[in-house]
C-alpha cells in the first residue's frame, strides 16, 4: 500500500536497492515502503532475498546501489545504537542459546535502550510485559 492509501507517512523505506553477497546481486532495484504502525509481512519462497532484504533494511548490509532511509534519513549515516532503537530484527534461525526464554529473547530488543552499565529498570520490565 502506497502513503496516499494508508495516510501514513512511511518510517523506513528502500529506493532502488541493489545489494548481495560477494560478486552476488540477490536484490536488483528494488523500492519497498514499511509504513510505520502496521504489520508488514514480507513472504516468499526459500532463496528470493527476504533475508537479505531484512539485512539492507537494517543497514547490516551495505547497499551497492540506492538507499535505505529510516525516518527520511540514511540509514548509512546514523549511529548503530539509533538504528537498534528504532529497526528490530530477529533471525529465522530456529536454534536459540539453551535455557533462553521468551521473556529473556524480548529483553534483548531493550539492549540498545540502556546505557552502559545500568540494570534492567522498572521502565525495561514494562516495555517487555506490553510487548509480550
Amino acid at each position: 500500500m502506497s502513503v496516499a492509501e494508508t495516510g501514513v507517512a512511511g518510517v523506513l523505506k528502500a529506493e532502488g536497492l541493489t545489494a548481495g553477497y560477494g560478486g552476488d546481486i540477490i536484490l536488483d532495484g528494488l523500492s519497498v515502503e514499511i509504513p510505520r504502525g502496521q504489520f508488514t509481512v514480507i513472504a516468499g519462497p526459500n532463496g528470493c532475498g527476504k533475508s537479505t532484504l531484512l539485512k539492507a533494511l537494517s543497514g547490516a548490509l551495505p547497499c551497492r546501489k540506492g538507499r535505505v532511509l529510516l525516518d527520511n534519513e540514511p540509514v548509512s549515516r546514523l549511529p548503530v545504537k539509533s538504528v537498534a532503537r528504532r529497526v528490530g530484527v530477529l533471525s529465522q534461525s530456529p536454534a536459540t542459546p539453551e535455557g533462553l526464554t521468551v521473556r529473556d529473547l524480548v529483553r534483548q530488543g531493550r539492549y540498545p535502550h540502556r546505557g552502559l552499565f545500568s540494570h534492567w529498570s522498572a521502565a525495561v520490565e514494562l516495555a517487555c510485559e506490553d510487548a509480550l
